[in-house]
This record gives C-alpha cells, structure tokens and sequence, in this order.
C-alpha cells in the first residue's frame, strides 16, 4: 500500500506514486479519513495529477459532516457520487425524452422508419419512399419536430407538388409514405394525433388514369412481329404478359425453378403484394417454355446481358411500340399502348370470355377487388350480352310457336 502521510488538513491523508511524477514531485492519491456512526471510514478523493489538491479534498470532507450533522445530504463520498451518477442519468434521460419528441420527419425516417422497412422491403420498395422524404417532405419539415407539424404543412408540400406539375398519383404516392411515416412514429409515442392528412379540409386531387387501352387480336400480331424483329427475349416477355397477365417486375424474376411445363403452370413469388400465385398457362405459353434451353432451377429465365434481373422494360419493347404506331395521335394516356397494355388486354379477354371478376383477382393477383373493378364494365358488358341472347332466344322459340300454330289452322 505504501507509507501514508498527513497533510495540514485533519482528515486528508495521501501517499506517493513510487514512480510517476505531478510536476517535480512523487505523484499524490488523497483520501479522506472521518468517524460516522461510531466508525472510522476512508474513502478515496482522487490523483493530484487529475486535479485533486488538499483544500478540494478538505471542502469534501466539511460538506460530508456538515451532512451529518444535519441528516440532509449524502454522507459519505459514495453516496455523493451515487448521488451524482443518478442526476446525470436523470438528465441524460430527460435529455433523450427531449430529443425522441422532438425528432424530425427526416431524423425519424432516416433512424427509425427506414431500417425497419428495409428488413421487410425489396431495395425498390425502398427507394421511392426516399424520394419522397429528400425531395418533397423535408424541404418543407425541416428541423421542424414532428408533433409541431400540422395541417399548413402539408397543404405546402402539395402546393410545391402542384407547382412542379407532378401527376395526381405523385402526389398520392407523397403523401401515402408521409402517413406510413406518420402512423409508426405514432406507434413509437413521439405523435398522438392522427396524420394531418387526415384532415376534412385536405383534399388530393382525383387520381383517373386506369389504362382503358387493350389490344385486338390484328394490333398483338403487329406488335409482337415489331419487337421479334428487334429482340427474341422480349419478344418472348410479351407473350408471357398476353398470356399469363405477369408484370414486367414478375416475369424478370421468373425464374426457372417456378416454371412448370409439366403441371402447366407458372408459379409467382415474391410478388408487389407479397402473396404468392400459380397462373395456369396457355397451350401457347407451354409451347414457348418447351422451345426454350431451361437452365438451372435457381437461373432466372429472362436475364439481362449480364445474367442478373432487368430492372426495367427492353428499349427494344419500347421501341418495336413506336414502330407500330399504335400511339400516334393518341394523347389520353389511358388509351396509350406500354408494356402494361398487354397484362390489361389478358385480363380484359379473360372477361370478356365470360368470367367474373374474382378469377381475375387471383390471376392478377390483386391484393383488393377494387384495383380489379376495373374491368366490371367489360362483365357488364357479357351480362348485356346474355340477356340479349336470351330474349332473341326467346322471340325465336314464340316465331317457332306461331308456325306450329299457323300449321294447325291451315289443316282444319
């Protein structure tokens, strides 16, 4: 332990460091000797050479008797410190309550929001939302907490949206992640309103751009003839969609595995709605795959030149469209002719084949029957059609009737 010596102050004894140094002389560890409750006690006060000199260590130890005597206030250099090391905890904490209710859209997208979507998210899924929170949520948010954010807010995030001319499904889109957003900081107790969003005096404008446009049987022969000319593999693509009603996205992670010539039928993973789905093929998508090198279960059956997932439709596609100038004069963008317009035509001609809508949900794989009414009209259209049939039908069996009787007369 080494020898211990006294200083001029009763109570605060130290002994030397045998070979560090403070200045010229021997390093000093100071300690506080005291009686409490009929006990000598020694507690330590710290190294000179961390600043702790004689009258500092002397000043404790008055202010620990002082305690004593009057019974408020620790007494004892631990409690003191507990003492401390609770109030710093309680001030760090308050500091964190601080900060957690007063967190940005950003901050809290960024920390919290974010990182949760992204382990249940595609990198795609994740990337508009980013957007939307760069580009048009925070420059308006800013340091701005979140629970300060009302109405006025968003009403200036639509107005920087209309003023950029972006489409009514933009600005949708903005503010559905500014309510998923919303919602989750809900959850985590840092906002305990509803989303201004859904505020009776905020309104969207109407969002009316559901494609209209299908292919007839002479405009799929022309276009597919276009984009064969330009490329067999999406060529190929496009009878998937017409047959099969597959999204681009759904046919670029087809892989081979999931293609089942045998059974019939192509399995659907990892879809945008996340459900899975079997589509039955047609004699000509079986056809197809059969004429096809099939590759390992795990390949993908329509790589890009490097082997990995297309992100995005063939220019070949796009181009052999231009080709057939099918668009051209046409400036409703419903009625225009995309890669989407044959996913629309299969469903359009499995309706107008007779079937009802709930067939076709499975087929699409529409999460909601509402994203499938839209071909209610084309059913409403057979369901016209029957009836007709059925009243012609009619009138034909009563002109039958009238010969049968026409007959009868003549014979008396």
């Amino acid at each position: 332990m080494g020898t211990w010596y006294k200083t001029d102050f009763k109570g605060v004894r130290y002994r030397k460091h045998p070979t560090r140094k403070h200045g010229v002389q021997a390093d000093r560890y100071y300690v506080l000797t005291y009686k409490l409750d009929g006990k000598t006690k020694t507690e330590a006060i710290g190294w000179a050479s961390d600043g702790v000199k004689p009258t500092d260590a002397f000043r404790e130890l008055q202010e620990l008797k002082q305690n004593q005597r009057t019974g408020q206030g620790p007494r004892t250099l631990a409690e003191k410190r507990q003492e401390n090391k609770d109030e710093q905890e309680a001030k760090r904490k308050a500091k964190e309550a601080e900060a957690k209710i007063n967190v940005s859209f950003k901050k809290f997208f960024d920390e919290i929001f974010l990182p949760d979507a992204e382990t249940r998210w595609k990198p795609e899924t994740a990337r508009k939302p980013k957007e939307h929170v760069d580009n048009w949520i925070n420059p308006v948010t800013g340091d701005t907490p979140m629970r300060e954010l009302d109405l006025k807010h968003i009403q200036k995030i639509k107005a920087n949206l209309a003023k950029a001319d972006r489409s009514a499904r933009t600005q949708q889109y903005v503010f559905r992640t500014f309510s998923m957003v919303w919602n989750s900081a809900r959850d985590h107790g840092l906002v305990n309103v509803p989303c201004p969003t859904k505020s009776s005096s905020f309104r969207l404008p109407k969002v009316d751009n559901e494609r209209m446009r299908y292919l007839t049987i002479n405009e799929e022969d022309l276009l597919l003839d276009k984009v064969k000319a330009r490329s067999q593999q999406a060529h190929d693509i496009a009878v998937v969609s017409l047959e099969a009603g597959l999204r681009f996205s759904e046919i670029a992670r087809l892989s081979w595995g999931c293609v089942d010539t045998e059974n019939g039928v192509i399995h659907i993973i990892n879809t945008k709605t996340k459900k899975d789905r079997d589509v039955p093929m047609t004699t000509r998508l079986i056809e197809l795959f059969g004429n096809m090198q099939a590759e390992e279960p795990k390949d993908l059956v329509f790589p890009n030149s490097n082997g990995k997932e297309q992100k995005k439709v063939p220019s070949s596609f796009i181009r052999a469209v231009e080709d057939t100038k099918l668009n051209e004069g046409i400036e409703d963008k419903k009625m225009i002719v995309s890669f989407y317009t044959l996913r629309h035509t299969y469903a359009s001609r499995i309706v107008q084949s007779g079937s009802d809508i709930y067939p076709v949900q499975r087929l699409l794989g529409h999460a909601s029957p509402v994203t499938t009414q839209r071909y209610a009209k084309l059913s409403a259209d057979n369901l016209k059609k029957a009836v007709e049939a059925m009243e012609q039908e009619r009138k034909v069996k009563q002109c039958n009737g009238m010969v049968v009787r026409l007959r009868k007369n003549l014979n008396k």
